[in-house]
């Protein structure tokens, strides 16, 4: 039996614009094509995925993850190399694709079913199913646009996994929808495994991946670092995220000016509540925040800080340092961690980076600075919050 998905040197290029024509009359006239490079988001990429086996993607954003997924459902092409996909694909990938916003989620499921090669009639024997799987029965009549994110991707895993697919193509699967929701998905891909399904999927949730995969590609910078075992492969990628978040003294950011390096950050690391690597959390989790430092000499009076920003729009939404916090620190020397508790993580689902900085009691003098270069996500499980904090709210209805 062949493989059910096949790359043989695949190579995956966009053109990234430095210069566009802003007026098309400028264009006919000058006759000139904007300015761009090409960027690689795969790079001579090979591998097959063996029938009825389960493979995770992982690998920071940008690597290329995503986009071999969506060579492998044929909405993108390669630009050299080849990719062979045996037996009917359903893909569930970034939120709204294949969705009309203007349609209802019933009218959805059937421009959804369609695209996917269905016809109307085993659509309509479905139909029934997929609704109640979703969980939508009050809404499915109501306009997509009116959807939450969460309520998107529990309509589009609903139709994903109930066309009877031959592989299954999911991007963060496990990020869609509340508790409730993610067991029912989690039982759909253990009954496809059973099935002898083949399932595909990205995740930045490795303990997702080590529970599910049968295998795992780690993919960086377009290329594959490894491919293994998903114990093995999630650790290296672990220990290659602690050694990217290295402020070594030798870098090129120590040597900044106003930084004195007096005190080097040698690493930052985070940590769930069992003091275990985790990189992505739920609102309300414990993580722990570990500075390592090394002193040139012993330092008076240091004082730490920690600062969370969103990765989308850099809005910082939370900082705090070891002075505010009455944690006095009367001197350091040598090397040594410091480490700060976040006790409930009340941030709602997105992508954060991390910065930490050491300086003088009176923040005049900054010995080193770790300038948001470590990166965690926030999975939400719930579909009403929004906004940028998680806040647990209780409602309560009085009646005269």
């Amino acid at each position: 039996m062949g493989a059910a998905v096949s790359f043989e040197g695949v190579n995956k290029t966009f053109r990234i614009y430095e210069q566009r024509h802003e007026l098309l009359k400028e264009a006919l006239i000058r006759r000139r094509r904007g300015v761009y490079k090409e960027f690689y988001a795969l790079r001579d990429v090979s591998f097959d995925v063996e029938p009825a086996t389960t493979v995770g993607l992982i690998g920071p954003n940008g690597a290329g993850k995503s986009t071999a997924l969506k060579l492998i459902a044929r909405i993108l092409h390669p630009n050299g190399g080849e990719v062979r996909v045996a037996g009917r694909v359903s893909a569930l990938l970034e939120l709204g694709t294949g969705f009309h916003p203007d349609y209802t989620g019933r009218e959805n499921i059937f421009l959804n079913g369609a695209l996917l090669g269905l016809r109307r009639e085993l659509i309509r024997r479905r139909l029934d199913e997929i609704i109640r799987f979703s969980g939508l029965e009050r809404f499915i009549d109501n306009p997509v646009k009116t959807y939450s994110s969460g309520m998107y991707m529990r309509l589009g895993f609903a139709i994903a996994v109930n066309v009877d697919p031959d592989v299954l193509l999911v991007d963060e699967v496990l990020a869609v929808g509340d508790a409730e929701f993610a067991q029912k998905c989690y039982e759909r891909i253990n009954r496809f495994r059973s099935e002898g399904k083949t399932i595909v999927f990205v995740s930045h949730d490795l303990a997702a991946v080590r529970r599910f995969c049968d295998r795992t590609l780690w993919i960086d910078q377009g290329a594959i670092r490894a491919d293994g075992s998903p114990d093995q492969v999630t650790d290296e990628y672990l220990a290659d995220v602690q050694h990217r978040g290295h402020a070594s003294a030798d870098g090129a950011e120590a040597s900044d000016q106003w930084r004195t390096g007096d005190v080097q950050i040698a690493r930052v690391e985070l940590l769930d509540g069992a003091g275990r690597p985790q990189y992505v959390f739920e609102p309300g989790d414990r993580m722990q925040v570990r500075i390592t430092y090394r002193c040139k000499h012993p330092v008076r009076r240091p004082v730490f800080s920690i600062g969370l920003t969103r990765q989308d729009d850099g809005v910082i939404c939370f900082a705090t340092n070891s002075k505010t916090s009455g944690f006095d620190i009367p001197e350091i020397s040598g090397g040594g961690t410091v480490g700060v508790n976040l006790t409930s993580l009340n941030l709602l689902e997105a992508g954060y980076l991390v910065s930490a900085k050491i300086s003088d009691e009176e923040d005049r003098i900054t010995y080193d600075y770790f300038d948001r270069r470590l990166e965690f996500r926030v999975r939400q499980r719930i579909l009403d919050p929004v906004g940028v904090v998680f806040m647990p709210a209780k409602w309560q209805l009085t009646q005269d």
